[in-house]
């Protein structure tokens, strides 16, 4: 009786170790030397399938989010927005900085925003994540 209890409770430690975790994105918060830094993703997306690319949130009035782009192939400029989930407003689309793929939005207002990636004719596929200062 005490092997199987033994046995159960193993294999639920090794699971919430294992599996504790699902989503392929994370939240982690570090301090950097200016202020508080919250990074959101890495979120694996694909352009064109209708789908957000993507998902941060701003906790207050006034930070700045840089989105980060990675492992994306694509032809011509990359594009990226920011749209309110509650709202449905959207940023305009702007261009990542090349060699990095990276954008910064200003002054952002505190809500939660999907990212949204385009890169032209061409369906492309890559990751994205958001810094919050």
């Amino acid at each position: 009786m005490y092997k199987i209890l033994f046995s159960l409770l193993l294999v639920t430690v090794i699971s919430v170790v294992a599996f504790g975790n699902t989503s392929h994105a994370s939240e982690a918060i570090t301090k950097d030397d200016v202020t508080l830094l919250k990074t959101f993703g890495p979120y694996k997306f694909k352009t064109k399938d209708g789908k957000w690319d993507g998902k941060v949130v701003v906790p207050s009035g006034g930070a700045d989010v840089t989105v980060t782009v990675r492992n994306l192939n694509f032809y011509g400029e990359p594009l990226v927005r920011l749209c309110n989930a509650s709202s449905g407003n959207c940023t305009g689309f702007g261009p990542l900085r090349q060699p990095l793929l990276t954008r910064t939005f200003t002054d952002m207002l505190p809500g939660t925003y999907y990212g949204d990636v385009v890169t032209g004719v061409v369906t492309s596929s890559g990751t994205i994540s958001f810094d919050v200062r």
